[in-house]
């Protein structure tokens, strides 16, 4: 029997797309588009940002001229135009009120007494580094209770706990809410006000204070673990549990960011996902009102997202499960993209500050791309019949989450693991069972401590083999990096959105549409990191007293670097910079930091000489390198350069007087055409005479890294010229 295929045609299809129109209309999507845009603007404009409003008007006022010819006015599109200009600007005006409240905390700087509780612990290089809250700081006769938090970078052991009120001098440090050039996010969102290093052996303890609920079972788990396990599983269960990664060793930690696996550290969809499914498979055991069950479970989730601090990423998750949840107790339509739309709102309606920051950028670009991208990819993989609908499903989550990502952590990172996918298929499914192994046993734990040695035994034994492919490989060599997308980041997103099942454009136009985003894509990104033929390339980077220079001509690369660098700073500098080698390294510093500098350096790059002041006595301790001593010019590339001490340089390039200033000089000084310097001084300008001044400190009326962020100085035919670096 022959069978005939009719095609049914819809009667509203149109030629281009499928339905009644090209996108299906989301309110909660555009009012929190429309609240984020505020922020973002406020950001750049201030108060000025408010003329945008009329930009949302424009639209409806078109409808409406349309709708009065036809003698039909469409209210409800200016009713909501208005709602969108309201939000625009609460969101602009909350940004603003934060930034304003942060900076109204009195700044200290000097030397300064400081009394205050532990509210947190975690672990920075060399020093452990406490949160302190409740402060009083004397300053001279005046003693001031400050509304602000303190981080105290402590150098050597000290026995503080959470919870412990602790007295010491030190030299205190203002944060600023804007540094570097970008939004101090962080530490407006913390509250974190001030910052100063201590001695163990200068710090007083002051007795106990009490703490609230979230802080005292966040001390609880931490006690119970740390007592339990060993400092290396209990520092990996602590993260897991709380989010606060602080307390892993810093190479263990890197090896996960290499592996783009560290986002099992931030509490998120992943963990709220286990306890929920924990908590729901409970209540089945248990007959209850539906209304009370979902009422239990979301106290529940909350007081554990307030353990963990409220983070970004936990509230995010939060809010999605809540509302999943009632709409499903309550019989409503759930729409996914409605929910995380709803999520973000929340969120900055918490904190405007969390737009600016890496980790609720992640968390929200992860969930919006699963949303987006995540079922359509898994449905194409499905129709080639070969593979099972669950592994499917596992590709399009973790495919999607990795491109939604893939901008955000090149821009902040300087990198992308090319083997994310690879492992988070693998590794995350694992990690999820034993997360919820070890949720349940420290749960236990905690209420029965005399038996946490014997409860924690299993979950130990689990997470150590689990990690232990983690731990044992390198994965630093399959990175991408040596790029940055910057604005072209929008690109992206709006290729990811038109490509998937959200746009109902038909086949035809949505591949025209995606294959023009993705040329204008690349074209945009080789503008943005193309080496243009400059005959020398200096750039500035700075990060909090981590100042360094690198200089590039005739395809040399040399460092300057004033002081002893950060590592994690001089990696994300080399990896964004795509430097392997270097032809040469400078420290401008006394020969102790010299000596510290030079491993920090070798740890990420290699290179073979370091120039010294030959005027010094330095003394040549190393067997890798090529110490070389010079006391009057010396070549690096085509630049000829002299030490005037061991603190400053003079560089001419192309004809150009630079001239490098850790200290200030004594003596007689070049003049110059362009003065780096760490700070300002008035007499070494006066000696110098610099057409141009660049600082990294703060320096007010001045040019500096501090507020502007990372500098370049570019040659090309006799002409200088300064732009942000990329």
């Amino acid at each position: 029997m022959n069978m005939k295929t009719i095609e049914i045609k819809r009667a509203d299809d149109h030629f281009l797309y499928r339905g009644d129109r090209i996108i299906n209309f989301r309110p909660v999507l555009f009012i929190s588009l429309s609240f984020g845009l505020g922020i973002f603007s406020s950001f750049f404009l201030g108060l000025h940002s408010l003329w945008i409003n009329f930009a949302w008007l424009i639209a409806p006022v078109i409808v409406c001229i349309r709708r009065i010819f036809r003698k039909k006015v469409e209210w409800n599109i200016l009713l909501f135009a208005a709602v969108l200009c309201a939000l625009f600007s609460i969101g602009s005006l909350s940004f603003g009120m934060h930034v304003a409240a942060f900076e109204k905390i009195p700044a200290m700087n000097g030397d300064c007494a400081v009394m205050g509780s532990v509210e947190e612990i975690s672990e920075s290089g060399d020093a452990t580094v406490y949160t302190l809250d409740n402060l009083l700081i004397v300053n001279g006769e005046t003693a001031v209770e400050l509304d602000g938090r303190m981080e105290v970078y402590v150098y050597g052991d000290s026995d503080l706990s959470i919870g412990m009120k602790c007295a010491f001098e030190a030299n205190i440090t203002t944060n600023d809410a804007y540094s570097y050039g970008r939004v101090n996010s962080s530490a407006i969102i913390s509250r974190l006000r001030y910052r100063t290093n201590v001695n163990a052996e200068n710090i007083i303890f002051a007795g106990e204070e009490k703490v609230n609920a979230f802080i005292a079972v966040r001390k609880e788990v931490r006690g119970v673990l740390f007592e339990t396990m060993s400092d290396s599983n209990a520092s990996l269960a602590y993260a897991m549990l709380t989010g606060n990664s602080g307390l892993i060793e810093d190479e263990v930690l890197q090896n996960f960011r290499y592996g783009g696996i560290a986002h099992i550290f931030a509490v998120s969809g992943l963990h709220i996902g286990v306890i929920y499914g924990l908590l729901a498979l409970l209540f089945r055991k248990i007959r209850c009102n539906r209304f009370i069950k979902l009422a239990i479970i979301l106290i529940v989730l909350f007081f554990y997202v307030g353990v963990c601090g409220f983070s970004p990423s936990s509230v995010r998750a939060f809010v999605m499960c809540a509302v999943l949840q009632t709409a499903e107790s309550m019989g409503w339509q759930y729409d996914r993209l409605n929910s995380v739309s709803l999520a973000a709102f929340v969120v900055l309606l918490i904190n405007p500050v969390y737009l600016f920051a890496v980790g609720f950028q992640l968390s929200l670009a992860a969930a919006a791309s699963i949303i987006v991208m995540g079922g359509h990819i898994s449905r194409l993989l499905e129709r080639t019949g070969k593979i099972p609908a669950k592994i499917c499903s596992a590709i399009g989550v973790a495919l999607s989450a990795q491109a939604g990502t893939f901008p955000i952590l090149i821009d902040c990172f300087g990198y992308v693991s090319a083997i994310s996918l690879f492992l988070n298929l693998i590794f995350v499914p694992v990690i999820s069972a034993v997360y919820s192994v070890i949720f349940i046993f420290t749960a236990l734990a905690c209420v029965l401590p005399f038996a946490s040695g014997v409860l924690l035994f299993l979950p130990e034994y689990l997470l150590e083999l689990a990690v232990a492919p983690i731990m044992l490989l390198e994965f630093k060599t399959a990175l991408i990096c040596g790029f940055s997308f910057g604005g072209a980041m929008l690109l992206w997103y709006a290729a990811i959105f038109l490509a998937s099942d959200k746009i109902n454009l038909k086949i035809l136009p949505k591949s025209i549409g995606v294959g023009l985003l993705c040329c204008i894509l690349i074209a945009v990104l080789l503008v943005r990191n193309a080496v243009f033929p400059y005959e020398a390339v200096l750039s500035l980077h700075s990060y909090y007293g981590n100042d360094v220079l690198l200089l590039r001509q005739a395809e040399k690369k040399y460092l300057i670097a004033m002081g002893a660098a950060n590592g994690k700073q001089l990696e994300r500098l080399f990896l964004q910079e795509n430097i392997s080698y270097l032809d040469g390294v400078i420290i401008l510093a006394p020969e102790a930091q010299i000596n510290a500098g030079v491993p920090i350096i070798l740890k990420y790059v290699d290179f073979k000489n370091l120039y010294v002041d030959g005027n010094g006595n330095f003394a040549d301790s190393f067997q890798k390198i090529e110490v070389i001593e010079e006391d009057s010019f010396f070549q690096l590339g085509e630049a000829d350069c002299c030490f005037l001490d061991g603190n400053s340089l003079y560089i001419n390039v192309l004809g150009a007087d630079v001239l490098i200033c850790g200290e200030a000089l004594d003596g007689q000084v070049p003049d110059c055409d362009l003065l780096i310097a760490e700070e300002y001084s008035e007499e070494l300008c006066w000696k110098c005479l610099p057409e141009q001044e660049v600082y990294f400190e703060k320096t007010e009326g001045k040019l500096n890294l501090y507020s502007a962020g990372d500098l370049q100085f570019v040659w090309k035919n006799d002409i200088i010229t300064m732009k942000r670096a990329v």
